[in-house]
């Protein structure tokens, strides 16, 4: 048996029937205006879009490479010349014994020694010199008695010329004899004066003053006309500086350079001499720079350097304008109508990120510059000034914003004037 409903409960289930259809309306009718908002927010969306884009914004855009344009000036540049070489003396000397087959007996300088000129470097063994002299001077008192006899013997037959004894040709005979017997003492002299030259008193000794540089001689050997000693004439040294071709022409006679030591300390050379010729593998040539005496440059050392030019006032372009291919170098060119074409060129010096214009390129002629490495020759490009950025320039956006702006008002109006 169903238990009885109470009647509260009737109420209700009555007034829900009553009610659903009410409310099943409100549903539909909310969907409907939600619909119609967004439908209303899509042509307001298309109309401002219209109107934002009558400024500029709906054009189509400009296809051509954006490039900054710059037009070439003149510029300040302070030229410097790599140099690099070895130091070396100015006068080299080099000092053998005076006689061969000797032995040194006795180191009289070591290297690094300031010697004086015939200073005493090295004392030798002069038994077998001594020897050599004492033949030379006997073969000078047989040469000279022979050379008297001669001479007697001719004087004699001078004196009894006009007695008829001896003839014509017998005192010829006696004259040639006198004469070749001087000519072979002339020569017993010179050679005695020879050895006692090359004995040099039993010493070796220094031609010139400076500084011993090396020193090869060692004692108890014998020599035979190796070098013993190198002396640094007056203690005077160069740079053996190696120069590009390219930089040879730009430098003068007594132009300074500055050289580095392997301890930072640095020491100013002067230009004594320019490269008389270029070396065709290295593409190089030799110039002597001339160091201070009270350097600390030694004979041997590899110094590097540069020679600082006077300031002068070229055709420059930014590095970014400078291309390469193949080992040479160009630029593009922009005419008047915004093409490009390549440009051979020639460079030199760099400074600051600029390159110097040796040849190739006038002045006021206008270049690419950032953006030339995706260029091509023959294109159009959209140029912009090397002060602007290539990029859109911030008024722009403002002026955008303005025109959405302006758009706005106008799609205002026509939902004012619509309702």
């Amino acid at each position: 048996m169903n238990a009885p409903v109470p009647p509260f409960v009737l109420r209700d289930a009555q007034h829900e029937e009553d009610t659903a259809p009410d409310q099943r309306r409100r549903n539909w009718r909310t969907v409907f205006f939600a619909l119609g908002a967004v439908v209303a927010a899509a042509l307001v969306l298309t109309v401002l879009t219209r109107l934002g884009g009558v400024e500029g914004e709906g054009t189509a855009p400009d296809p051509r490479q954006a490039v900054t344009v710059i037009t070439v000036g003149a510029r300040a540049f302070t030229p410097e010349i790599a140099l690099s070489g070895e130091a070396r003396p100015v006068r080299d000397i080099h000092v053998v014994a005076p006689a061969s087959g000797v032995r040194i007996l006795e180191l009289l300088a070591d290297e690094g020694q300031m010697v004086r000129q015939g200073q005493a470097l090295a004392r030798l063994d002069t038994a077998v010199a001594n020897a050599q002299i004492r033949s030379a001077q006997a073969a000078v008192a047989e040469a000279r008695s022979a050379a008297i006899r001669a001479r007697d013997e001719y004087n004699r037959a001078e004196s009894i010329r006009d007695s008829g004894a001896l003839s014509a040709e017998q005192i010829g005979q006696r004259r040639a004899a006198a004469d070749a017997a001087d000519a072979r003492l002339a020569a017993a002299e010179a050679a005695l004066a020879e050895a006692n030259a090359r004995l040099a008193g039993g010493y070796v000794r220094a031609p010139v003053a400076g500084l011993v540089i090396d020193r090869q001689a060692t004692l108890g050997a014998p020599v035979d006309g190796q070098t013993l000693f190198r002396i640094a004439g007056g203690n005077d040294l160069e740079v053996a500086a190696q120069v590009a071709e390219s930089d040879i022409l730009a430098l003068e006679i007594g132009q300074t350079a500055t050289f580095r030591l392997v301890n930072g300390a640095e020491v100013d050379g002067r230009l004594r001499r320019l490269a008389s010729s270029i070396d065709p593998r290295t593409r190089t040539g030799e110039a002597l720079f001339s160091l201070p005496r009270d350097s600390q440059v030694r004979a041997g050392m590899y110094l590097r350097g540069e020679a600082v030019l006077p300031q002068r006032r070229t055709a420059a372009v930014p590095q970014t304008a400078v291309l390469f291919q193949n080992g040479d170098a160009y630029v593009y060119v922009v005419d008047q109508q915004n093409r490009v074409s390549r440009r051979m060129v020639q460079l030199g010096m760099r400074d600051s990120g600029w390159v110097e214009i040796r040849s190739g390129l006038p002045l006021n002629t206008r270049v690419a510059g950032a953006g030339a490495a995706f260029l091509q020759d023959g294109d159009s490009i959209r140029p912009v000034t090397a002060d602007a950025p290539a990029a859109r320039p911030a008024a722009a956006p403002a002026a955008a914003n303005d025109a959405k702006t302006e758009g706005g008002e106008k799609a205002a109006a026509l939902r004012g004037r619509a309702n």
